[in-house]
């Protein structure tokens, strides 16, 4: 009962703020001019368009990145919905486009940032209980894992309840999200609509754009916290033009404001570190053992099994290395002095391999804090033995990429908390678990080297573990040997699979000490091929969704996403208006092509945050020569211009790339070319007729409301795969063709009647 009305208090007062804003809309519009003509000086800004232009372009890709990467750090259904995230800031820039002639006080975005952090660290423990849930709470089924969501037992009220307020949470952070993007897309759009060269201002657009995005990577690259990103975003929006003094210090006042709600909601932390892919947490407890939370959720343990701690724990020490997740797996082993371990982590499994006189041993981590933090923290210090060879690069790109034999190959525990990409659904473990990469594990496999797969199967995603299961089955052609390994002394709790190219390990396991183990320790889910979910490949990698559906999460928040789209675009949509067609259908197109290609180029450079930043500047600087190209031959047609971007969007569909006997990085050299020649193509025809737009900020306001349902569109990927989204891409770019032609056919008839 107290819950119930403890859940009532928190959606309440947004029940009644709804209420008022709806019945003094009149009100509240004409009391927020009056502050904006106060903060903003009349007229508009004189002088030269390129460089203004320049540096709004700068600030507006800056404080979307920021906007995405924290909300998704801070409310966990964000770190598996950055692409949503994503489209709403799209939403609000293309709303920043229609208004663009309506006059433009960026203090609006201040404010709806500065509310956005209100709104995440708000000191209120039933509040921040249901920012961790919202994920289930959405969903109402387990058909998504989602780490640090489960529902605890509740009733159905309740639970209806709690949902009603995830849901308008959900619908506030989109809502100030959609809204600190509007000012800087007004701006945007009114300097467009005054250059006098389209395409010259465009381009700098686009390379303001690039500006924006290695901005925020510089930043990420020196483990730069929340309050050094938004003093960063503060500072560009002050200096937007012609910001009056009163601008000034209303900047300063929120600034300091925003600066205190993360103080007071622990952003600031001792022990707090912002790697380039997440918020890690560093909880010490005792005897040189640590806790690492991931987006404040346990993660990892860094353990202690050095002799003196194990001499201060002689029960401890005369199991551990029996049944732990981390040394159990070298009593299957032949041999153990070549060890590869993708997802290294902190340190625990290296300390393993030189606690089994490992001679050689290759850690691969992605995270450069957490493998810093292994670095200074781990008290066996297995980073610094001449034995350990730290890498830090992608476990898949690793694979690939090596010619090395091995004796065991340990996949750790990587369990991704987030995707590699706001642009896709791709998480940044996903393609570490597909047939594909098994296979590749395999051959890098000495003759009687095993494969050790490592994975945190939880109730009620027991699915996960059968799925794996079958998965070394179809590529081993047999099934593994499975056990269960509980927590012990600081070391995490693992089903571990175990399998190899040689038979002797299965005769191995049959040993009474090794049989044992394994019977004694079943795994949480039924050891059986027979109802396992579809196993995930390299087109379909999604491990963590059950089957090829839409979980229902992601059409819960994609429906909010819609419904608050719809609100604020529909008083300045033209949905009778070719145009208004043809440039949304561009818009759709061009983010699917965009999201397969930045989500394929990860399969063959990596899913870092480094190839992600580089894939999205070649992608603007292939738009910028696309733009040169139109000011050069300044094309009167497109239509061969479609004809070849479809074939080129289909060819690249149905060529089998994975087949190719050349190496990884050569594939993915001509994958990236074919995408190149499909991403010029596209800006080729985006320039063509944008050039010729009556009103560029409206039309860059319908494209970038198609890019909203192209990246919901995206989705599809779930269901087909991701090779899937570029047949939908062709689609939308056949649709765009056609009411092209109608913009033209009506523009000719206007002509006429004049």
């Amino acid at each position: 009962m107290l819950l119930d009305l403890s859940l009532a208090a928190l959606l309440l007062p947004v029940i009644f703020a709804g209420i008022a804003t709806y019945r003094h809309w009149d009100n509240l519009r004409e009391w927020a001019g009056k502050i904006n003509s106060y903060f903003l000086p009349p007229g508009r800004p004189s002088g030269g368009i390129l460089l203004p232009l320049f540096f709004v372009s700068v600030s507006s890709l800056y404080l979307e990145i920021m906007l995405i990467r924290w909300v998704g750090t801070e409310v966990r259904i964000f770190a598996y919905f950055q692409n949503l995230a994503l489209i709403a800031c799209f939403l609000g820039f293309g709303l920043g486009c229609y208004f663009s002639k309506r006059r433009i006080n960026i203090l609006f975005s201040l404010t709806a940032v500065t509310a956005l952090v209100a709104l995440v660290k708000a000191p209120l423990n039933l509040w921040q209980i249901i920012l961790t849930m919202t994920s289930s709470l959405l969903s109402g089924s387990p058909d998504a894992v989602m780490w640090g969501g489960v529902l605890p037992e509740l009733r159905t009220d309740t639970i209806v309840l709690a949902s009603i307020v995830a849901i308008v949470a959900v619908g506030l952070f989109l809502t100030l999200a959609i809204l600190a993007m509007i000012p800087v897309g007004q701006w945007v759009g009114y300097f467009l609509d005054s250059a006098p060269q389209p395409l010259t201002a465009y381009s700098v657009n686009l390379l303001g754009s690039l500006v924006g995005i290695w901005l925020f990577a510089v930043q990420s690259y020196f483990w730069l916290p929340p309050s050094g990103w938004l003093a960063t975003a503060f500072i560009l929006l002050v200096l937007f033009p012609r910001s009056s003094w009163r601008m000034k210090l209303a900047v300063v006042v929120l600034f300091g404001a925003a600066l205190g709600l993360l103080a007071a909601g622990g952003g600031a932390q001792a022990g707090t570190f912002w790697s380039p892919y997440q918020k890690i947490e560093v909880d010490s407890h005792g005897d040189q053992q640590y806790v690492l939370k991931v987006n404040s959720t346990n993660y990892m343990s860094i353990a202690n099994g050095t002799p003196a701690y194990m001499a201060k724990h002689p029960q401890l020490a005369a199991v551990f290395e029996q049944v732990s997740s981390y040394d159990a797996p070298y009593r299957f082993a032949a041999h153990a002095a070549d060890v590869l371990i993708v997802g290294a982590g902190a340190g625990n499994d290296a300390a393993a391999a030189l606690r089994h006189r490992a001679l050689s041993v290759d850690a691969v981590e992605i995270d450069p804090v957490i493998l810093h933090l292994g670095m200074v923290l781990h008290p066996e210090q297995p980073y610094s033995s001449s034995g350990v060879h730290p890498i830090l690069t992608d476990a898949r790109a690793f694979l690939r990429g090596s010619k090395r034999n091995y004796d065991m190959i340990i996949f750790g525990l990587l369990d991704s908390h987030t995707e590699f990409s706001d642009f896709s659904n791709v998480r940044i473990d996903n393609y570490v678990y597909t047939e594909e990469s098994l296979r590749e594990a395999r051959r890098l496999l000495k003759p009687e080297g095993i494969l050790v797969v490592k994975f945190e199967v939880r109730p009620p995603w027991t699915w996960i573990g059968q799925r794996l299961y079958a998965m070394l089955e179809e590529v081993f052609g047999r099934p593994p040997v499975v056990f269960y390994a509980k927590p012990i002394g600081g070391y995490n709790s693992a089903s571990v699979f175990i399998t190899s190219n040689d038979p002797d390990l299965w005769r191995r396991a049959k040993e009474p000490l090794l049989a044992s183990l394994v019977q004694t320790n079943p795994p949480p889910f039924p050891v059986l091929l027979e109802g396992s979910p579809p196993l995930t490949t390299d087109d379909w990698p999604y491990l963590y969704h059950r089957s090829h559906s839409v979980p229902r999460t992601y059409w819960t928040v994609s429906l909010i996403l819609l419904i608050v789209a719809f609100l604020f675009a529909r008083p300045a949509f033209q949905p009778r208006s070719p145009g208004t067609w043809h440039f949304f259908c561009l818009g759709a197109g061009f983010l699917l092509l965009e999201t397969q290609m930045v989500s394929r180029l990860a399969l063959y450079f990596g899913t870092t945050w480094l190839v992600n930043c580089i894939a999205l500047s070649a992608i603007l600087m292939v738009l910028v020569g696309a733009n040169l190209w139109v000011l050069w031959l300044r094309p009167q047609k497109l239509t061969v211009y479609y004809a070849l971007l479809i074939v080129s969007l289909l060819a690249n569909y149905a060529t089998p790339w994975e087949l190719f006997p050349w190496g990884v990085r050569t594939v993915g050299i001509l994958l990236t070319g074919a995408f190149g020649v499909s991403v010029f193509l596209a800006g080729v025809i985006f320039a063509g007729v944008f050039n010729l737009a009556p009103q560029r900020s409206t039309a860059l306001g319908s494209n970038l409301v198609g890019a909203v349902v192209g990246g919901l569109a995206g989705n599809f990927s779930f269901i087909a795969g991701l090779k899937t989204l570029l047949m939908i891409a062709a689609v939308f770019y056949g649709a765009a063709a056609v009411f092209g032609r109608l913009d033209r056919d009506g523009e000719a008839e206007t002509e006429l009647e004049r």
